[in-house]
C-alpha cells in the first residue's frame, strides 16, 4: 500500500503560498447552506491559517460553477467524482460541454446522500414514494437529479412513478420540503440545511436504501462512481435515528489548468497536511486520507499537485 509521507512545515507551505501571488484564491461553491459552501468555508479557514488568502464565492449551483472554473474566473472548485469527470469530458450531465481545463487537485472524502421525509411519513422504503410528489429538476444542479433517478432505481423506480415539484437547486429543494409543498427530497447528511429542515418540521427521517448486487448495479447504471454503505447516527446527522443505508460517493477538489503550479501545490500540502484544522470547518473532512488524495478518477491532475505528490513519493505518479 502507498504511503503519503507527511514532511512539509509550515514555514514550507507559508513560502509556496505567499511567493505564488498576492491575489486572493477564488473558491467556487453552490448557495450558502449547500456542502460545498460548507467545504469552501473550511478550506479558506485553513488556507488563510497558512498564509494564503482566498474567498468563497457562492454560485447558483456546481453546473454554473463549474465552467467558471474551467475558465479561469474562479481558481478552485469542489465537485464530486461523477460531475468532475461528466463536466471535464463533456458528457451526460455536461454533455456537448466539455470543460478541458480543469485540473483534479486531490480526491477528498466520500460523502453520504439520501432521501428523506417527514418522521411521521407513511414512507418507509423507495418503493413506498410511488406516487408522491418529490423535489425535482435542479437546473443549475443536474447532478441532484441524477443522485434522485439512482436511489430511485435501486427499488426499480424512475421520476414517473412520482410526481415531480421543480426547482432550480437542492437548498430550494428543501424549502419546497420545509413548506409542505413536497412529501421528499434530498440533501448531504450532516449539512446545516438538513438540521434546518429537521427543526422546522419537528423531525426528518432518512430513507435506507436496500444493499443487495441488483440494487447496486442499478445504482451504478444511473451513477457510475456511487456505491451503498452503511451510516451510524451521529449528533450531526440529523434524520439518521439507526443505522441505515445509504448512497455514497467521493468529493474532490479541483482547480482551473490556468492557476499557478507554485499555487496549486501549496494548496495541495495544506490540504494533505491539515486534516484536523479542515475536519473543525465541515466535519466530512475528518475522513480525508493522505493516502487517497492521489486516485486517478479519468480527469487529469494539476501540474502543481502531481509536483507535491512526487515530492511524496507516490509511485503512481508518472
Amino acid at each position: 500500500m502507498r504511503k503519503l509521507f507527511i514532511g512539509i512545515t509550515f514555514g514550507t507551505c507559508l513560502a509556496l503560498a505567499s511567493g505564488a501571488s498576492a491575489q486572493p484564491l477564488g473558491l467556487g461553491t453552490s448557495p450558502q447552506g449547500t456542502l460545498t459552501y460548507a467545504i469552501g468555508a473550511a478550506v479558506a479557514k485553513t488556507l488563510g491559517e497558512k498564509g494564503m488568502q482566498s474567498r468563497v464565492q457562492p454560485n447558483s449551483g456546481t453546473g454554473t460553477m463549474i465552467p467558471l472554473v474551467n475558465s479561469g474566473e474562479i481558481d478552485v472548485g469542489f465537485a464530486n467524482t461523477l460531475e468532475l469527470y461528466d463536466a471535464f469530458h463533456g458528457v451526460d450531465t455536461f454533455k456537448g460541454s466539455a470543460n478541458p481545463k480543469l485540473r483534479t487537485i486531490g480526491v477528498v472524502f466520500p460523502i453520504r446522500v439520501g432521501l428523506f421525509v417527514r418522521a411521521d411519513s407513511s414512507i418507509k422504503s423507495i418503493k413506498d414514494m410511488k406516487g408522491k410528489t418529490i423535489a425535482y429538476g435542479f437546473t443549475s444542479q443536474e447532478i441532484i437529479k441524477k443522485t434522485i433517478d439512482a436511489m430511485l432505481a435501486t427499488e426499480g423506480l424512475t421520476i414517473k412513478d412520482l410526481k415531480p415539484v421543480l426547482v432550480p437547486n437542492i437548498v430550494r429543494g428543501v424549502d419546497e420540503f420545509i413548506g409542505g409543498r413536497v412529501d421528499i427530497t434530498t440533501f448531504a447528511v450532516g449539512a446545516a440545511k438538513v438540521s434546518e429542515a429537521d427543526a422546522a418540521v419537528s423531525g426528518i427521517r432518512y430513507i435506507s436504501l436496500t444493499n443487495t448486487p441488483a440494487a447496486l448495479a442499478a445504482l451504478k447504471k444511473e451513477f457510475r462512481t456511487a456505491y451503498i454503505a452503511k451510516v451510524n447516527p451521529a449528533p450531526n446527522f440529523a434524520g439518521v435515528k439507526e443505522p441505515i443505508e445509504i448512497m455514497q460517493y467521493d468529493y474532490t477538489i479541483f482547480a482551473s489548468a490556468n492557476l499557478s503550479a507554485d499555487r496549486a501545490k501549496a494548496i495541495t500540502a495544506i490540504i494533505a497536511e491539515n486534516k484536523e484544522s479542515l475536519g473543525q470547518g465541515q466535519p466530512l473532512f475528518k475522513q480525508l486520507n493522505p493516502d487517497r488524495l492521489y486516485t486517478n478518477i479519468e480527469v487529469p491532475f494539476h501540474d502543481g499537485a502531481i509536483a507535491y505528490y512526487r515530492e511524496k513519493g507516490i509511485k503512481e505518479v508518472k
